[in-house]
């Protein structure tokens, strides 16, 4: 996943980012415990969307402990022992390795020789990620094999081409409950969250990938940038309202003013700035 999803840290309470932070930092503890120092590097925001959700509807509340930081000598306040931060490191694993795969297949030949030896590395925790959820892993490899066929067909079908991450994003979703009801909204949750994150990335390597001649749904359509950022924002929008309409309907017993800000503020704000070269929080938000 791409790290557009944050949320909108002007409209936060304190406690709210003190929570949204100590979840980052449990992960990447989580990330730690369960397959070593190295698959840390491959943290990032949006699977703190999967912990937070996953917590959220379980209500479990986790133990906040005072630890140190590799990025920090100071201790601070982390989250630890909940199903979300396992899920969230199993999904960071299984997320990471193939888009890693993709990696390998579309950049140049040094980002695929620096993307193969990342794989090397991360073989190992894939194989145990893969293990814990074997239906994910399923879903993310036919994806990744129906991303590859699209882009040899060149396809310029806005929801062809968005279908593989929706489906990736819609799996790592449904895996957030056991409750056959709340699994159904999940998925279709997740289907259009992923669209959002498939049509912003797009946006956004728009200019890269026509020098560097790649498939971009929007270039194939033969749009200009200016339209293709358009384009993106429409599409984010209607994928957005869907999203909202399958969030209603959670019960949210954690997390909800957190949940709520990203989806109601963070995420238009990242459609409103569809195709500008993101500015992320810091590595260890603060």
């Amino acid at each position: 996943m791409f790290g557009y999803l944050l949320p909108y840290k002007p409209e936060m309470k304190v406690r709210e980012f003190e929570c949204y932070r100590a979840v980052y930092c449990g992960l990447c503890k989580q990330l730690s415990k369960d397959y070593g120092f190295l698959p840390r590097m491959f943290l990032n925001y949006d699977m703190l969307l999967l912990t937070l959700l996953a917590d959220g509807l379980s209500g479990q509340q986790g133990n906040p402990v005072l630890q140190r930081c590799i990025a920090n000598p100071k201790k601070r306040c982390m989250l630890s022992d909940t199903f979300g931060l396992q899920l969230g490191a199993d999904c960071t694993i299984l997320a990471s390795w193939y888009k890693l795969l993709d990696d390998k297949e579309d950049e140049s030949w040094a980002k695929g020789t620096a993307a193969s030896a990342a794989e090397h590395l991360l073989k190992k925790a894939f194989v145990k990620a893969a293990s814990r959820h074997p239906e994910i892993d399923h879903v993310m490899q036919s994806a990744s094999k129906q991303q590859q066929l699209l882009e040899q067909q060149n396809s310029k079908s806005y929801d062809q081409a968005a279908d593989p991450t929706a489906q990736m994003t819609a799996a790592m979703f449904k895996a957030c409950s056991d409750d056959p009801v709340q699994q159904q909204i999940l998925f279709r949750m997740g289907l259009f969250i992923g669209k959002i994150i498939y049509y912003l990335d797009a946006a956004e390597d728009y200019t890269k990938d026509k020098e560097k001649q790649r498939y971009n749904v929007f270039l194939n359509n033969e749009l200009s940038f200016q339209q293709a950022v358009e384009t993106a924002k429409q599409q984010c929008s209607m994928a957005a309202s869907e999203a909202a309409r399958c969030y209603n309907q959670l019960h949210l017993r954690l997390n909800q003013p957190i949940w709520d800000n990203i989806l109601y503020l963070g995420i238009p704000q990242a459609i409103k700035n569809a195709g500008n070269p993101r500015i992320a929080m810091k590595k260890h938000p603060r």
